[in-house]
């Protein structure tokens, strides 16, 4: 019997401590609430006008539920997975649409916004393997009202013009087609001396000319440094992608390539940041190489925890955005504006509140009667779990 007790005691033990070696956590975020937004084009005298409202939420984050899991192999090793589905507010539906070109590796209409399995040594680093997160999200989105979906975020957030008459369609977002990507693997480096390296390279793309089906290669490398209050951050990323194309139809392509910085002073709830980016999207062909795009932007940002509920912000940037040129239309270049005012107020460390108002403004150079303006408000609850 003895014997019998001590067996069942020595299983228990080895149990728990296999279940304490492995854990899987269930997170997300929803956000729900309400917003407006206006668009007023000018394109010389005409003028219109394009109004939207409603409770469909998801302006200050993306909801999203996932599920992650790490697992300790012993002697510094760990494996680890992450599963991430984004859910349109509202209406508490997937965002599932086919995915049919390079640019929606970039972007949430797949509803996967993460799907990634890897491997971390605690002095060699990690890997991981799937669809992420680019480094250059986190750069260019920033830590003031980072990663919000409100206009006015002019290194962030995205506003095409048709207002500027020559071919000007270019969306104002630095970062859209390279936000996330598919079958990628990602390294980052162990800290050193306050300094950290990240690694990207994905590629699904064919070198064969005439080969159909979607092709898609991604390749970025970002350093990061802080010391004491000072975090500094900078990098680039390319990628190129092409439709579905027949066989025997020539190769044609787009290339992007994006650059990023920022530098950001936190303490004693005061954040202060300075972000700077730019792309250019080429067209390639097998014999030429064509612009169809190049967005300049760079902003200034600031957030001051009042009270331990009560945190306004502020963010103001300037840039430039060039179309593709059409003949006999003169220049694409335009002047761009853009500012949001806001603040939360937390209700726990999990609930908060929210107002913000954010507006983007785009001007043609050669004409200034041509202009483009979003306005974007709204109000809403965000809960963490």
């Amino acid at each position: 019997m003895k014997k019998s007790l001590l067996a069942l005691a020595a299983m228990g033990a080895f149990i728990g401590a296999a279940q304490a070696q492995s854990s899987v956590t269930v997170y997300g975020i929803y956000d729900g609430g309400f917003s407006s937004s206006n668009l007023k084009e000018s394109l010389g005298a005409a003028k219109t006008n394009t109004q939207s409202s409603g409770y469909t939420g998801g302006e200050s984050a993306t909801s999203r539920i996932g599920f992650r899991g790490l697992e300790d192999l012993g002697g510094g090793l760990s494996a680890n997975f992450n599963l991430e589905v984004g859910i349109a507010a509202g209406t508490g539906t997937l965002g599932v649409t086919t995915q049919t070109a390079g640019g929606t590796q970039g972007s949430d209409a797949n509803s996967v916004r993460t799907s990634i399995v890897g491997l971390s040594s605690k002095t060699l680093g990690s890997l991981a393997v799937g669809r992420q997160l680019t480094g250059m999200h986190g750069i260019l989105a920033g830590d003031v009202f980072g990663g919000a979906n409100v206009a006015g975020d002019i290194t962030y957030h995205g506003t095409a013009s048709t207002a500027a008459g020559a071919g000007q369609t270019a969306t104002g977002r630095i970062n859209s087609v390279t936000t996330r990507s598919s079958n990628m693997l990602t390294y980052t480096s162990p800290t050193f001396m306050g300094a950290s390296l990240r690694l990207d390279h994905g590629n699904t793309e064919s070198t064969a000319a005439n080969t159909p089906g979607i092709q898609f290669a991604v390749t970025g490398g970002y350093l990061t440094y802080s010391y004491g209050p000072i975090t500094a951050k900078v990098g680039q990323v390319k990628a190129k992608s092409n439709e579905a194309l027949a066989v025997g139809t020539a190769f044609a392509a787009s290339q992007t390539t994006v650059n990023g910085a920022n530098v950001m002073y936190k303490d004693k709830g005061l954040i202060v940041q300075y972000t700077v980016g730019n792309n250019k999207t080429e067209n390639l062909s097998s014999t030429t190489t064509s612009l169809a795009s190049a967005v300049k932007a760079n902003k200034i940002g600031a957030s001051y925890q009042v009270t331990p509920q009560i945190m306004p912000f502020v963010q103001y940037g300037k840039g430039n955005t060039e179309g593709t040129r059409v003949v006999g239309l003169g220049s694409t270049v335009t002047d761009d504006v853009g500012y949001q005012l806001g603040a939360e107020y937390a209700l726990s460390k999990r609930t908060s509140l929210y107002g913000v108002y954010g507006v983007s403004q785009r001007e043609l150079k050669s004409n200034s009667a041509n202009k483009t303006e979003y306005t974007d408000y709204a109000l809403g609850v965000r809960h963490t779990f």
